[in-house]
């Protein structure tokens, strides 16, 4: 195999804006190798077809958020409420950016129209993020109930990114957080 022009983490990271952008269906192997200045055929040695590629895309994406992301849940010298807030934090800048948004919740919403195979890494990623927030409520509540609200936070995050994209207002994100913050502080 030939070597990529352009280094492979570049590569994931236009592909990563470009799926986002124009969503699973909306995006061709045109599109993708124009965003990594590379052309058709030269794309199509390194990846056969885009499912190939968008798997590719979300793999390195959910590694990149559990080091950059997920793992400050685990991060003991901190309490669990400054675990959230930092989480919070980041999770705003990272999902209002576009170098990643929210690109889970841009292929979910197209996979669920005929690409189901694409569920099974979006699925490890949002179970890798509540466990990450499963992990702050351990300390108060049973697993289970830690799971709960783990998953609730998870979707209050997906629910907010998209609002606060679509309003450009990022309070929804930091409401999450706050809330999230006042069930740490119940416990």
């Amino acid at each position: 195999m030939r070597p990529l022009k352009i280094p492979r983490d570049e590569l994931l990271q236009r592909c990563a804006n470009t799926f986002k952008r124009l969503g699973y269906h909306g995006t061709t192997m045109d599109a993708l190798s124009s965003a990594c200045g590379l052309t058709k055929a030269s794309f199509y040695h390194h990846y056969p077809n885009k499912e190939s590629l968008l798997r590719d895309v979300l793999d390195w994406t959910h590694e990149r958020l559990k080091q950059s992301l997920f793992s400050i849940a685990f991060d003991e010298s901190l309490a669990p409420q400054e675990r959230l807030t930092r989480m919070g934090r980041k999770a705003g800048k990272l999902f209002q950016d576009d170098s990643i948004g929210c690109l889970m919740g841009v292929v979910a919403v197209d996979a669920t129209y005929g690409k189901v195979e694409l569920m099974a890494p979006i699925q490890r990623f949002l179970d890798d993020w509540t466990l990450a927030f499963a992990e702050l409520y351990g300390g108060q509540h049973s697993r289970e109930e830690s799971l709960r609200l783990g998953r609730q936070l998870v979707a209050d995050f997906e629910g907010a990114i998209l609002l606060a994209r679509i309003y450009a207002d990022p309070s929804y994100i930091d409401a999450v957080i706050e809330r999230g913050l006042r069930q740490l502080d119940c416990a």
